[in-house]
């Protein structure tokens, strides 16, 4: 896990995912692009975010996506 910047892109902060992890879970191309997917970002408190794919049109519930939980 690394750090990263939270940078202003567009009048909006942005921060990057690891294209590692993007790869694992299945959001890079076979040509190394990056497929464009909906994403659900939540505010969980001061300087807490969960970022979330969206799965048809639905944000899948944190026990789906973390079942140990």
């Amino acid at each position: 896990m690394g750090f990263r910047k939270l940078v202003e892109r567009d009048g909006s902060g942005t921060v990057t995912l690891d294209k590692a992890d993007l790869t694992l879970d299945g959001y890079v191309s076979e040509d190394g692009s990056i497929d464009e997917t909906e994403m659900h970002v939540q505010r969980l408190g001061r300087g807490a975010y969960l970022v979330r794919a969206v799965d048809d049109g639905d944000v899948p519930e944190l026990k789906e996506l973390l079942p140990s939980w």
